[in-house]
């Protein structure tokens, strides 16, 4: 049995896989050189399972395949704290990230901050880009290129003493005192989404690309152990761990199921 697919997934992701064949008695074999390769060893035969960090346009595999979220990568947006801005727009998020190179200078408080240092400009001065497709993302879905003054590599739970600017991380919020999440809407009068598990599972939180599972249809009697440890609890940390969001729950049982209705 041959597992290919996407480098973002990295040697954590392909130890762990790798125990659990060596647990289960199963012969795998493990090739994360990227989703691009994996899907056409996919189509050709020469492996059995791809995990493909879908880009958008990419045209969705034939209908003899399971062609399936198994996770998200993400962008979120954090700000500091004692700001009290609960959420931004599309537009509002592009004027912060451009204000480098437009010139345009805007002070917190017109993108509906209220809290303390609210009188303080609006500047992307640290944006954190973490391993993954956070900044990836963020370009396509606004379209402008994001030219932060720092970066830095980032890591699940790590704190920051930068109280100036935007955060881009990958990861979903963890408890920190100084930072918190902005919700994320479409327009400016829309509703916004903070990026929770089932509001990007939903398509509710926009800034997401899918990380999809897929096989042939008519092989998942034969590769049902594999797919199953693929879509447990286990696997499932594993995948947060390297800056993916994990499917919800409820939705990894209902695919479980499925898979035996396949």
């Amino acid at each position: 049995m041959r597992l290919v697919g996407s480098d973002l997934l990295g040697p954590r992701v392909a130890a762990t896989v790798k125990a659990f064949a060596a647990e289960r008695g199963i012969e795998i074999e493990l090739d994360f050189q990227g989703s691009l390769s994996g899907r056409r060893e996919l189509e050709a035969g020469s492996a059995q399972v791809a995990l493909i960090s879908a880009s958008p346009g990419d045209a969705d595999l034939k209908t003899e395949y399971s062609w399936e979220p198994l996770g998200y990568h993400v962008a979120v947006l954090w700000v500091p704290r004692e700001l009290s801005l609960s959420q931004l727009s599309y537009d509002q998020i592009r004027e912060i990230l451009s204000s480098d190179t437009t010139g345009a200078r805007k002070r917190w408080r017109d993108f509906g901050a209220h809290g303390e240092g609210s009188s303080r400009m609006a500047l992307a001065k640290h944006v954190e880009q973490a391993s993954g497709l956070s900044l990836a993302i963020l370009q396509h879905k606004l379209g402008i290129t994001v030219n932060p003054q720092l970066t830095s590599d980032s890591e699940e739970g790590a704190t920051y003493d930068n109280q100036e600017g935007v955060r881009i991380s990958a990861y979903l919020p963890q408890a920190d005192a100084d930072w918190e999440t902005v919700a994320i809407s479409l327009k400016q009068t829309g509703r916004a989404y903070q990026p929770t598990a089932m509001n990007v599972h939903r398509g509710d939180y926009p800034l997401s690309w899918p990380l999809r599972l897929a096989f042939r249809r008519n092989e998942v009697e034969s590769l049902y152990p594999l797919l199953r440890f693929l879509l447990s609890q286990e696997f499932a940390q594993e995948l947060r761990k390297v800056g993916l969001v994990s499917l919800p729950e409820t939705v990894r049982g209902e695919r479980i199921f499925d898979l035996e209705r396949l």
